[in-house]
């Protein structure tokens, strides 16, 4: 709204919400209120495009007869502002609430683990009797691990790397801290396992001992914080992309598990009652600081959604934009006469069927969402 008023142009509507009018109020000549979908927000801004109707003594203020440049600052400025919420509160959640980072303790000693056979070192389909290294050896919840085989556990992707090189079926020392300050020596033999999973995400062979590490809560101060915040939007934008991507696939899937109550995936699209359920669940979880970076990435979801280029979408009408901006000067080169604007009503039928598509698989995603919704942990 700021944009399009630093612009000169009229902004007579600002709504938090699409759909049915709930509560509004009049100040000046902008209309502010909340309506019944609250899915972002909504700006109407006099002459947008050709379509619109301008009342008389506004054609001036009209957006299309604005500067270009002017024009594509404000039709992005609502994926800008999103961006912006999203890069700010990355940067924030980190320095306020913290992030969990893996430690060198031990966090979880698993009971049994299949020592041999096609799945060594699973920890489920095993019997009480075939306790696992860790548990064999002694190790607790709480226990600091210093040193594997003398080798120093700095931090716990050195941890990590040193259990998984142990070799199979031999005696290794692990030196380590209890919780009364102690330092200790326990004896552990390794389980060799084919589907080992590396700190790089790839997996392998390697050796097991039956524990899951602890984490700790690390605050970030200002400058490690603005670099968190520009890796997790990068980290957003890219999981966004791939997310849209998907949902073409993914809506058979989501009908079937809707009209047949069967598992619904947890990667599967959700909607607003669906992210209503996930933000109470993050909340019990992680607290106000787990929903806050659901907020976060629901802004660069929007964002990015906003601007993809398909009308009604402000990545459409910038789009058109910067066609109608380009053949301009392709024109100009040539010395032919301007062109004119793009005909937006040849245009219409795929802004129809784009809006048919939108309000079908909302319906859809509501719909599955009370009958079937996905359920965290």
């Amino acid at each position: 709204m700021m944009c399009a008023r630093w612009s000169g142009g009229k902004v007579t509507e600002f709504f938090v919400g699409f759909g049915a009018r709930l509560w509004s109020f009049q100040r000046g000549e902008t209309e502010y209120g909340i309506k019944a979908i609250p899915a972002g927000g909504y700006v109407k801004i006099v002459g947008m495009t050709d379509l619109d109707e301008i009342e008389p003594g506004d054609e001036d203020r009209a957006l299309k007869n604005k500067p270009a440049r002017k024009r594509l600052l404000t039709l992005s400025a609502g994926s800008i502002m999103h961006f912006l919420i999203a890069l700010f509160l990355f940067a924030f959640i980190p320095m306020v609430w913290g992030t969990q980072q893996s430690s060198t303790s031990v966090g979880q000693v698993s009971a049994c683990m299949v020592p041999s056979g096609a799945n060594a070192g699973s920890t489920t389909g095993c019997s009480s009797s075939q306790k696992t290294p860790a548990e064999a050896a002694g190790l607790v919840a709480g226990d600091k691990i210093t040193a594997v085989d003398g080798k120093a556990a700095t931090d716990a992707t050195t941890l990590v790397t040193l259990l998984h090189a142990l070799p199979g079926g031999k005696a290794a020392t692990i030196t380590y801290i209890d919780s009364s300050g102690a330092t200790r020596t326990a004896t552990v033999t390794p389980v060799t396992s084919t589907d080992v999973t590396e700190t790089n995400g790839s997996t392998g062979k390697g050796s097991l001992i039956g524990i899951t590490l602890g984490y700790n809560t690390v605050h970030a101060n200002p400058i490690a914080a603005i670099k968190t915040s520009g890796d997790q939007f990068w980290a957003s934008i890219k999981d966004t992309f791939q997310g849209l991507g998907s949902i073409p696939a993914s809506i058979p899937k989501l009908f079937t598990s809707t009209v047949d109550h069967t598992q619904r995936s947890a990667n599967s699209p959700v909607g607003v009652v669906g992210m209503a359920e996930v933000s109470g669940t993050l909340y019990q979880q992680d607290g106000l600081g787990g929903v806050l970076v659901l907020v976060a990435e629901v802004n660069v979801f929007i964002g990015v959604f906003n601007l993809l280029p398909i009308l009604p979408l402000d990545g459409g009408h910038i789009a058109i934009l910067l066609y109608e901006e380009a053949r301009k000067r392709v024109y100009r080169l040539l010395r032919r006469p301007e062109p004119g604007r793009v005909d937006l009503n040849k245009m219409m039928p795929v802004a129809y069927g784009f809006l048919l598509f939108f309000v079908c698989l909302t319906v859809l995603l509501v719909a599955a969402d009370v009958t079937n919704p996905i359920r965290l942990g």
